[in-house]
């Protein structure tokens, strides 16, 4: 077998990941996740900005504000501060609420919903398994090839402290 720069024996076949392959494969992933999340995130805010925008305009033809500052428009908001009121007060009287019985009991539905977050848990668990073993592997071979190494270095050393005593004692001492 031969020997690459990194110390590990490279033969016929697919190689154990070492932990910077598997670090940097998860720290990748991780950049990944985190890129698309935010990209969906100001993805939804542009969103939501053209469409306030949209509906102010629309707003604006339909009732048209008077011109800021004049008595008119002072007049315009504390009717739309005491409506806002007003609303928010109706909404407090109405405190009953009509909840459906599958809502209070559960349902098929939600016996299903449990079942399947339950399965995702379990897919989760065993991901982390994998992950965890995977590590563990990394780290046996590189402890594996690091103690060849030493094995490696102590058989030439012994090999030359031989060769030295057969120089300095002769043949048939050693």
């Amino acid at each position: 077998m031969s020997r690459s720069g990194d110390g590990h024996a490279r033969g016929p076949g697919p190689s154990i990941p070492s932990t910077r392959d598997l670090r940097a494969r998860d720290e990748e992933a991780e950049e990944d996740t985190r890129a698309a999340r935010e990209q969906y995130v100001e993805d939804i805010r542009h969103e939501r900005r053209l469409d306030r925008r949209l509906q102010k305009e629309r707003l604006e033809e339909l009732v048209p504000r008077a011109e800021a500052g004049t008595r008119e428009r002072q007049l315009e908001k504390k009717r739309e501060k005491a409506e806002s009121n007003r609303i928010f007060a109706g909404s407090k009287e109405a405190a009953d609420v009509d909840l459906r019985d599958a809502d209070v009991m559960g349902d098929e539905d939600s016996l299903a919903e449990l079942k399947r977050m339950q399965r995702e848990n379990e897919r989760k668990k065993n991901e982390r398994e994998i992950r965890k073993e995977e590590s563990l592997r990394a780290r046996r071979a590189e402890r594996e090839a690091k103690l060849a190494g030493m094995k490696e270095k102590e058989e030439r050393t012994m090999a030359m402290l031989k060769e030295i005593a057969k120089a300095r004692f002769g043949k048939n001492e050693v």
